[in-house]
């Protein structure tokens, strides 16, 4: 949904509220700016959000949530109470996919609106050319967010002084050839540097320019869009949960004026017609009586489904336990040859490049969480000329003798 009234974090200190982008008021407390309005998007600031890209092999939809969120344990930003995360593809070949995962680890109280129409990155609020990398400045921090195509792909909190000049560019320098190394930059490099601190003298502005490695455009006034769209991923759990009791409030209340005129219209209609209500109470009760069976038979298939439900578990099903054993790869070293499953066993054929990653597999499968009732077991893997190591591994249910 597009929102035109928009909460984003103030160059100096606090928040300013914008609407169809134009500023209608600040504050230094962001629920006090917003009040009980329920049209505001935020946008987070840039220094509770933790950015990167990653590239993935093709997958199904199904598998593509559990995969980004094992790049993000990996990186050491999941695990923690409350913590969200949103993903966008920034490009697609024939091979793999590239997105711009972003992570809100912990987001302060201060910043849980529960009345807020959404949440966004405050960078998604911009309105750059696309390919641009922007510098602006959020509550007296720099802050740099870099453009491929029109989604913003990395967002960083600049470390230095909070003044424009050389020191910052050289850092932005660094940061841009540091940022080489993914395929998705070398493609597509920012163009150019749209500067929108607007309390930079010229002195400051022109060794700025002669510093950077690019060129750089200076912003006249605020780079804020007219508009901006919510991302569901983000929305604060502690606001998911004020939305949801609101809903039950409404809902209850309206079932219950609901039930109440409907009790009045019953109750003025029973004492009016109370010889012909006995009379159609008695008629669906012979009715009653001949679907009875059928109500008796519809009764009995339930009960046998419900007997047969345990048998239709998706953690045994073949998609779920590949997604986890992609999961449980090291990071390189190890190719997956073969997948199969037979019933409720799996075999997994493979080639590492020792012994010891091999073995290092078969650990982290018996550590892998949906797999406590496997027994894994890994004959002596074959050693190839090339010194890489062959392996077959096998997974059994610890209840399988049982169930034969």
């Amino acid at each position: 949904m597009v929102h035109r009234s928009l909460a984003l974090p103030a160059p100096d200190q606090g928040w300013v509220l914008y609407s169809s982008g134009s500023e209608t008021a600040r504050g230094n407390d962001l629920r006090s700016l917003v009040g009980s309005r329920s049209d505001i998007l935020v946008g987070l600031p840039a220094a509770v959000v933790s950015t990167f890209v990653v590239e993935l092999p093709l997958v199904d939809a199904a598998l593509l949530d559990s995969m980004i969120h094992a790049q993000i344990e990996k990186r050491g930003l999941g695990g923690k109470a409350g913590s969200v995360y949103d993903f966008e593809r920034l490009e697609r070949n024939e091979r793999s996919e590239t997105f711009a995962v972003r992570v809100v680890t912990e987001l302060p109280e201060s910043l849980v609106v529960p009345t807020a129409a959404g949440y966004t990155l405050s960078a998604a609020l911009e309105e750059p050319s696309a390919g641009s990398a922007v510098l602006r400045r959020e509550q007296g921090r720099l802050v740099l967010s870099i453009r491929v195509g029109e989604t913003p792909a990395h967002i960083q909190v600049l470390s230095g002084r909070p003044g424009i000049g050389a020191a910052a560019a050289k850092e932005i320098n660094l940061l841009l050839l540091g940022l080489r190394a993914e395929s998705v930059f070398e493609a597509h490099p920012p163009r150019e540097l749209i500067l929108a601190a607007e309390d930079a003298d010229e002195a400051a502005i022109a060794a700025f320019r002669e510093a950077l490695s690019i060129p750089v455009r200076r912003q006249q006034g605020p780079v804020i869009a007219a508009r901006g769209e919510a991302r569901e991923r983000l929305l604060p759990p502690a606001v998911a949960r004020s939305r949801k009791r609101r809903r039950a409030i409404r809902r209850n209340t309206t079932l219950l004026v609901a039930g109440l005129i409907l009790y009045a219209v019953i109750g003025v209609w029973a004492w009016n017609d109370a010889r012909v209500t006995r009379g159609e109470i008695a008629s669906l009760e012979r009715r009653l009586s001949i679907i009875e069976p059928d109500v008796e038979r519809v009764r009995s298939a339930e009960e046998r489904w419900l007997a047969l439900e345990a048998a239709f578990d998706k953690k045994f099903f073949p998609v779920v336990q590949l997604s986890r054993i992609t999961a449980a790869l090291p990071g390189s070293g190890v190719v997956i040859r073969d997948y199969r499953t037979a019933g409720k066993t799996i075999r997994i054929e493979g080639q590492a490049r020792d012994v010891q990653l091999a073995n290092r597999l078969l650990e982290d499968l018996q550590n892998t969480g949906g797999f406590e009732l496997y027994d894994w077991s890994m004959p002596n893997p074959k050693v190839e000329k090339n010194n890489t190591a062959t392996f077959v591994i096998e997974g059994k249910p610890k209840n399988a003798s049982a169930d034969t």
